[in-house]
């Protein structure tokens, strides 16, 4: 079995950002001892992790419009990659496509030693090692990614938005990212005990120390507190120990963001908000699940999005990570406008032709709605209000191939009814059945000319 390549040496000015790199000395000696996520490499024998947002399809719907095949020397930097899940996953998809190079850099090198050994049980070689910091990625002449990946990391710098401006500055002219950062709210009870934890630690002389004396706290907290009643969002103390306990609740170095600063945060960066990554808080920030008097209902749409968004979350409380895409470019979203685009199913077998069969054998429901409940590893009881018209049967009928654009299912529905449709009517048709499914993390578009990525099933 070949081994991953070499890690690079770094042979950047030492002295360079010392006063930043110094701020990050905590938190690295943190991840040393801690390496994090908790992964044992021998598991890539058996299984992969896929990670919801890092697969091929996601990345060109999204980003991309649709339009990208991966091919062209795509080049991807995954900073602070911790015990590897990212790199492992985009690596994996990106095996058999010449030129295609990921970037790993973390500065914590245990946690490196972990990916590597998990790159090396599932034979990958075309991952680039580097130990070192983001804040010294302008000394790094590491060149321009096409895609940069960087989950959990820009909250536990110093300056969350130089991290993230350097990251910019490493993007190609048509780059994305996919971030994921804190969410303040759905964190309360995790803030709040980590303000205990400081008291209760603050004369503790390890790291060993500090976790002892924090499950000794986590053990006995009542049920009327904070974190006891929200920590079935978190549940990182129950799958991964010690190691859970530090990164969650003594971090000496953690921030969190509402989502109003969500946007600020990347526009201050020079970069686009395409949309959330996650599928479930692209469902949980909709007005509609939650204001049912219809006058306040319209009064509050009329607001911004981001006014929406930012009064959904609070009313949820319950989202404690806001995973989401940035662009160099705008409108970078595959569209249904698009009659080049391929409509697809990602995330559950036979979901098209499910629907199709259901449509066939009931056609006493023509002209009104059905409703359907979704199960997937991403969405669970996910329900969902399709409209029916004489054109959605031939819809999914045509989409169950995964190889017809628009265009081509546009003609064969029209020949099998008999009748010419115009195209905008079509469009309308395909944006109030397909939407849902879209945000809800079941359905990409891809071009007619890019072929089928990896799926998610």
């Amino acid at each position: 079995m070949s081994k991953p390549k070499k890690a690079k040496t770094n042979n950047a000015n030492p002295n360079a950002n010392a006063n930043l790199v110094k701020d990050l000395e905590q938190v690295l000696d943190h991840y040393m001892d801690y390496p994090y996520p908790l992964r044992n490499p021998e598991d890539e024998k058996i299984r992969i992790i896929k990670i919801y947002g890092d697969c091929l399809g996601e990345l060109n719907h999204w980003l991309y419009r649709g339009r990208e095949s991966f091919k062209d020397g795509f080049r991807v930097l995954v900073a602070g990659g911790g015990t590897g899940d990212s790199a492992i996953f985009l690596a994996d998809q990106l095996r058999d496509i010449p030129n295609a190079e990921i970037v790993y850099l973390d500065f914590s090198k245990a946690s490196m030693a972990v990916a590597q050994k998990r790159a090396e049980y599932r034979d990958l070689t075309n991952i680039t090692w580097v130990n070192d910091s983001i804040l010294n990625i302008p000394n790094l002449n590491l060149g321009k990614f096409d895609y940069i990946n960087s989950i959990g990391v820009l909250h536990h710098l110093a300056s969350p938005d130089l991290g993230l401006k350097i990251l910019k500055d490493s993007l190609t002219e048509k780059g994305g990212m996919g971030l994921m950062v804190y969410g303040q709210y759905g964190r309360t009870g995790v803030y709040q005990l980590q303000e205990l934890m400081k008291m209760v630690n603050n004369n503790a002389t390890s790291r060993q120390e500090e976790v002892k004396r924090g499950w000794a706290v986590v053990n006995g907290l009542p049920v009327s507190n904070w974190f006891v009643r929200g920590k079935e969002l978190i549940t990182d103390l129950s799958t991964m120990g010690d190691i859970g306990m530090y990164d969650l609740l003594l971090h000496k170095q953690d921030r969190a963001y509402t989502i109003p600063q969500l946007y600020e945060f990347a526009e201050k960066a020079g970069l686009n908000f395409v949309d959330f990554s996650d599928a479930g808080s692209r469902l949980l920030l909709r007005l509609e699940n939650y204001i049912s008097d219809p006058e306040l209902l319209a009064e509050l749409k009329k607001r911004s999005i981001v006014e929406q968004q930012a009064m959904c979350e609070i009313i949820t409380g319950s989202i404690i990570k806001h995973s989401f895409f940035v662009s160099n470019q705008q409108n970078t979203v595959a569209s249904f406008d698009d009659l080049d685009n391929v409509p697809y199913v990602y995330t559950i077998s036979d979901l098209a032709k499910n629907i199709y069969e259901y449509l066939e054998a009931n056609p006493q429901i023509l002209g009104g709605t059905v409703e359907f409940t979704w199960k997937s590893d991403l969405c669970s009881n996910l329900e969902t209000v399709l409209p029916v018209t004489n054109f959605t049967k031939y819809l999914f009928k045509y989409m169950i191939s995964e190889t017809l654009s628009f265009r081509e299912i546009f003609d064969k529905a029209c020949e099998e009814l008999g009748e010419k449709i115009e195209d905008k009517i079509l469009i309308q048709n395909v944006k109030n059945t397909l939407t849902v499914l879209q945000d809800s993390g079941l359905l990409l578009l891809r071009n007619k000319n890019v072929g089928p990525f990896p799926s998610l099933l």
